[in-house]
């Protein structure tokens, strides 16, 4: 079983690309995170979210499996695979971070916080739009313009009560730094990070010096979503690591 975390926006189906590349062989679950796509609109914490994650591979009756996830869901996969290692075979992160921490986090709460509340007042549509033009989602142009448009409306398909309270339950200042519980992962790890996205790239090399036997791996012609701008290189580099780890 592998086990794939979508972002802050996305859902469970952003996968279905890289999965569409990969061997038949593996069987993959690909849950919406709270406040996305089927999951109801209640904040969630990290902690809640790993618990619940949790229970859902008690409920299917997965033991171990690979897990796999893209900023917000690389947070919580290495959130998870920290708190609970006995259950993760191997872990990949795209993006990811273990938490902000002094003035950062402060700054990115009072974003995070002032975010939301624009997105319950001005709606879905407005934040749809907005966040598209961040400069962290250039990269994705490079797919061509009805590519564009169709993650616009996929954000767009998102309710503005849910992102809100993810972002007041999960967003990048709500997350209580977990760096010094990394060294707990167990788990072959592979921090993958997009060579134009110079932030994420510095912070795969700092994750790496955390976990034990950690490798990372930069993608060419990438930004910050690099499983949706070169999906096929992404799919490579998964896959190799699910066949070292099988």
């Amino acid at each position: 079983m592998v086990t794939l975390l979508h972002g802050f926006t996305q859902r469970g189906a952003s996968w279905d690309e890289v999965v569409s590349l990969l061997p038949s062989r593996w069987s993959f679950l690909t849950p919406d995170l709270p406040g996305h796509g089927q999951s109801g609109d209640e904040g969630a914490t990290m902690e809640e979210t790993a618990a619940a994650l949790v229970d859902l591979w008690d409920r299917l009756g997965v033991a171990r499996t690979h897990l796999a996830g893209y900023s917000l869901g690389g947070r919580l996969a290495l959130y998870t695979a920290a708190l609970h290692p006995d259950r993760i075979r191997s872990l990949v992160t795209i993006g990811a971070h273990a938490g902000f921490t002094g003035e950062v986090r402060t700054r990115r709460a009072e974003e995070d916080r002032r975010l939301a509340e624009e997105i319950e007042r001005r709606g879905v549509e407005w934040f749809a739009e907005d966040w598209g033009r961040r400069p962290l989602f250039a990269g994705l142009a490079r797919r061509g313009p009805a590519y564009l448009e169709d993650v616009r409306a996929r954000r767009g398909a998102n309710r503005a009560s849910g992102l809100a309270a993810s972002l007041r339950g999960m967003g990048g200042g709500a997350t209580e730094p977990f760096w010094n519980r990394l060294d707990r992962i167990s788990a072959p790890t592979l921090l993958v990070a997009g060579a134009e996205d110079e932030r994420y790239v510095a912070m795969a090399g700092r994750l790496a010096e955390h976990i034990p036997g950690a490798g990372t791996a930069i993608v060419p012609d990438s930004s910050h979503v690099v499983h949706m701008e070169q999906p096929g290189a992404f799919a490579q580099l998964l896959a190799r690591h699910l066949q070292d780890h099988a």
